[in-house]
């Protein structure tokens, strides 16, 4: 009877155990239109913050194997005797790669719980910076590597030339400095904005939201060309070019008028820029002061979004947490606008005139190679529909049909060059799979590619459209 006794006095306090746990919920997602690999782990924290110069003191934990792409949903169960509503927690989250490489994660505190945190939260990860590996480059959109630097010096009609300094990412995003050679020190324009590829024109666009597009034709991995304003040809043996050594090598970026939705808690404030959609820290430097004032005075409650309008810099600062990262320095503040928001509406891509990455054929997995295209198809659109695809080696080329979910392929010509392992056989699979192809399914960023009978020969993710 005595070992009864115990026995239910154990199993009572596991059971008040399980129902004094609490949680913290939310949701996780990058920016970036870039596929998470399906077996990729994702990892959330809940941490006190509260210790200075220690490392946070971990609360809770959640997990997911095989995590796929965002957003990614969690809940961490926590103790709340173990909370002490003077200490600050937060919520950190990251994705890994099946060999424990660290792809994203978060870079900044986001407040749960006490002093104006919520038990829910919503958490934006950034891509961690490439590796040396990474940085010789994938090949990507019309053969440009990414991510990467291009500079140069382009002719200009009243000055000595027009220094480029051009940043581009794999996420779309680029940033962009001219100077003026020769005419003082109010000849430096810079900019940030998006970009997307033209494979009509074997081209990038890059769109800053104020000025005409700029049009750049693809001549190499590491090679770019200025078009003229219709997308066509400068005919010219003048110097319209930029070029790369293949690295990234960032540039700070001044005197910017910039708009975005800035949040503000635990003593940190947060920007995310408009037209690219990326977050910032904002740096207790300049005017900053004005702004939180300002802020604080608008905001319908703590922590809400505001659009905020600042002339500013985006420059490498300290971070809360990890290494230096670039962040917002607020030259001038400007304005509020409470009623205003900068959402970007996202729209799906089409079928043709889109790079689509082939991500596998016939279930079996497809990756690029270091320093070789990425393997892809995109569908021409015009006169005489034609496509283009490759595994990263030869160059395929021929016609297609499309109406409604209808799609033939008819392969036509190829280079000839030897494919090295595995190149060779994944190659092979590709001309069988396309001639197997009668109709598709696209879905969101997918597209898959099917046989007669409805079965999947191949997937496809979109990447570097509009």
């Amino acid at each position: 009877m005595k070992a009864f006794f115990c026995f239910v006095y154990i199993a009572l306090l596991g059971s008040a155990a399980a129902v004094s746990a609490e949680t913290v919920s939310g949701k996780a997602l990058y920016r970036e239109r870039i596929a998470a690999p399906p077996d990729a782990r994702f990892v959330a924290v809940l941490g006190n913050m509260s210790k200075a110069d220690a490392p946070a003191e971990e609360l809770g934990q959640f997990e997911i194997e095989g995590a796929g792409n965002p957003p990614y949903e969690f809940r961490i169960e926590y103790d709340p005797e173990a909370i002490n509503p003077s200490f600050t927690y937060s919520v950190r989250a990251s994705l890994y790669s099946a060999n424990g490489e660290l792809l994203y994660a978060t870079d900044t505190v986001h407040p749960v719980l006490t002093r104006g945190g919520s038990a829910e939260v919503e958490v934006v990860m950034i891509r961690v910076e490439a590796s040396e590996q990474e940085q010789t480059g994938a090949v990507g959109a019309n053969g440009l590597r990414l991510p990467t630097t291009l500079t140069g010096i382009l002719p200009c009609a009243d000055c000595d030339g027009i220094a480029h300094h051009l940043d581009l990412w794999p996420d779309q995003t680029y940033h962009l400095r001219r100077e003026w050679l020769g005419r003082g020190s109010e000849s430096r324009v810079d900019e940030v904005g998006r970009w997307h590829a033209d494979p009509a024109r074997d081209a990038i666009v890059l769109l800053n939201g104020s000025e005409e597009p700029q049009r750049w034709k693809v001549q190499g991995p590491d090679r770019l060309r200025l078009l003229d304003l219709e997308g066509n040809p400068i005919e010219s043996a003048l110097p319209y070019e930029l070029s790369s050594d293949g690295r990234l090598i960032e540039t700070d970026l001044e005197d910017m008028f910039i708009g975005g939705m800035m949040t503000y808690t635990a003593d940190a404030a947060l920007f995310e820029e408009c037209l690219t959609g990326r977050r910032y820290p904002v740096v207790m430097e300049e005017d900053y002061l004005a702004l939180e004032r300002a802020y604080l005075s608008a905001a319908p409650r703590p922590g809400a979004e505001l659009y905020v309008h600042v002339e500013g810099s985006l420059a490498m600062r300290p971070a809360m947490e990890g290494p230096d990262r670039r962040s917002l320095v607020v030259d001038r503040f400007l304005r509020t606008r409470p009623n205003v928001s900068c959402e970007r509406q996202d729209r799906d891509p089409q079928v043709s005139n889109t790079y689509w990455r082939i991500e596998s054929l016939r279930g079996r997995d497809v990756a690029g190679l270091p320093d070789r295209r990425d393997p892809y198809i995109v569908l021409h659109e015009g006169p005489h529909s034609r496509f283009s695809a490759t595994v990263g080696c030869n160059q395929m080329i021929g016609g297609y049909e499309l109406e409604g979910e209808r799609l033939v392929f008819n392969v036509g010509a190829s280079t000839t060059m030897a494919c090295p392992p595995p190149l060779d056989a994944v190659e092979q699979v590709l001309v069988e799979a396309l001639g197997e192809v009668q109709k598709y399914r696209a879905r969101s960023e997918k597209l898959t590619l099917l046989d007669k009978n409805g079965e999947a020969v191949g997937q496809l993710a979109a990447v570097f459209y509009r």
